[in-house]
């Protein structure tokens, strides 16, 4: 009996003993396994790599020409002139046309030389948009096209506080007026680099295109200009250069019912059953998808140039993105970076006060996320929607735009880069998905290199001014857009000679 009880007791303690090593075991692992990861985490943010050094070093190291400044006053002044004409496009085929053409004029008259060079050649395409042809003394190499767009967004006059279509200097230090950012100051800018080439007795040696459309506002942006405190961790501009753009679609949302009178109404109206639908999708928003497109580069080329704890995050996308999308989606601006985005845009019911309506409809707007197509995005509405009673109707979709290339091989993108950094020298340049919709879709047959940007910055009290009231461009800034067209034309010239003929990009001919 002794014996029995102390087997009794030896078998509790081994029963103890091995419930213990489990629970440890349970407990140890994760554990072991979440501090191997942070040391994981922290080691990559140690070492993590600068970008190294492309072929374009040789722009890095030449002596960087740029423009002279004597004209910086001039040069404004041509800005506000040309802010003077109400340019402006409220629709398809809905737009100021007479002043497109006064546009049209007033770039004759005040780039003279363009005008007159017999290497430039200038046509009217579609009766309101311009392209010019710079013919290169260099023949049999690669051209380029910088574009901009003539046409402004509508404004409300009674809420500025100087008039719109001014073109008022204010204080020898702000061009207010509709288009001064978006994107009258990119026509001008373009054209004034390539005055100033003329003027100074050069002839561009690469052959390129200037393409001004005159619709972009109808329905695209032009590209993320430069900017602070958009991606936390530094104090320097940030010079996103959208590699790719969201795409969209626009969906009809539809309910069909029993019209009667108020008096009598039934238990579910069309607009009930319509706004049950519309707000489970503001509730349910498309799925994160950070990390998984282009903004996983952009906090790749960030993480060297920020401080400690966010190059930790930056660069460990694999085991923070889930972290970061959390914080990221508080704001609209940075959610549109993490998923597709919903947005309501129009909701039409009632036809009389005590009607019940015998219908309902709604639209609804997607940008749609590089790592989404347009028919995930419609399926996932109909699961969150789960409703059969409400139709979905495709108006309009576009999928997002290929991915451009961007790599340290990657010639455009690095001339581009090289280009931002010469003017903008504390400029952070990344890679991006650009949020909004261009009309670089014109030219996705041409190439595979489309790259996006709008070369002023634009400070955090001034984002409002953006397609809103009161648009102002400093003169500086503006001085600098001048400069950084100068120097892409510049720089693509200066690749004719050190490039070697033997590099190839992407499949086509070298640049």
């Amino acid at each position: 009996a002794i014996k029995m009880g102390l087997a009794s007791k030896r078998k509790g303690r081994w029963r103890f003993r091995c419930w213990q090593k489990l629970l440890l075991a349970l407990v140890g692992c994760p554990l072991a396994a979440g501090v191997l990861l942070v040391l994981v985490a922290i080691f990559r943010a140690v070492f993590v790599e600068q970008q190294s050094q492309s072929i374009l070093h040789i722009l890095n190291n030449q002596v960087v020409e740029k423009i002279d400044e004597s004209q910086i006053t001039q040069r404004a002044e041509r800005l506000a002139g040309a802010l003077k004409i109400p340019s402006v496009s409220y629709g398809i085929d809905n737009q100021e046309k007479e002043a497109l053409l006064q546009l049209h004029q007033y770039l004759q008259t005040n780039f003279p030389l363009i005008h007159s060079a017999s290497f430039i050649k200038k046509e009217v395409i579609n009766t309101y948009s311009l392209l010019y042809t710079v013919e290169g003394t260099t023949k049999g190499k690669l051209p380029y096209l910088l574009a901009s767009h003539l046409d402004v967004v509508p404004v409300d006059p009674s809420s500025w506080d100087v008039p719109p279509f001014g073109g008022k200097i204010v204080n020898r230090t702000y061009i207010y007026g509709r288009g001064a950012i978006d994107d009258k100051s990119g026509v001008m800018g373009i054209m004034e680099a390539v005055e100033y080439m003329i003027q100074k007795g050069q002839r561009p040696q690469r052959s390129f295109f200037m393409a001004f459309g005159h619709d972009e506002e109808i329905s695209g942006k032009r590209g993320f200009p430069l900017s602070k405190e958009l991606i936390p961790g530094t104090d320097k501009h940030v010079a996103m250069v959208g590699v790719s753009e969201k795409g969209s679609a626009t969906l009809e949302l539809s309910v069909s019912g029993t019209p009667g009178h108020s008096s009598f109404p039934p238990a579910e109206s069309a607009i009930g059953i319509l706004a049950a639908a519309v707000a489970k999708l503001e509730e349910n928003p498309q799925p994160s998808h950070l990390g998984q497109g282009p903004e996983s580069a952009t906090f790749k080329y960030m993480a060297p140039h920020v401080s400690f704890f966010y190059r930790i995050l930056y660069n460990n996308m694999w085991l923070f993105s889930g972290l970061m999308a959390r914080e990221m989606e508080r704001v609209p601006l940075t959610n549109a970076f993490v998923r597709t985005t919903t947005a309501i845009t129009v909701f039409h019911g009632g036809i009389k006060d005590n009607v019940v309506p015998p219908s309902a409809k709604a639209v609804i707007n997607h940008r749609v996320h590089p790592s989404q197509t347009v028919a995930e995005v419609i399926a996932y509405d109909r699961k969150i929607i789960s409703d059969s009673r409400v139709h979905i109707r495709v108006k309009t979709s576009r999928e997002a735009h290929p991915i451009s290339p961007f790599g340290q091989d990657c010639i455009p993108y690095q001339m581009v880069a090289v280009s931002i950094r010469q003017v903008y020298t504390d400029a952070i340049v990344v890679p991006a998905v650009f949020i909004a919709n261009t009309d670089t879709r014109w030219y996705l047959s041409f190439t595979t290199n489309l790259y996006r940007f709008l070369p002023t910055v634009v400070m955090p009290e001034d984002v409002s001014r953006y397609h809103g009231n009161n648009e102002r461009i400093s003169i500086h800034h503006y001085n600098q857009a001048v400069n950084f067209y100068y120097r892409v034309i510049r720089n693509a010239d200066m690749l004719i000679d050190q490039v070697p003929a033997s590099t190839v990009n992407n499949g086509e001919e070298e640049l």
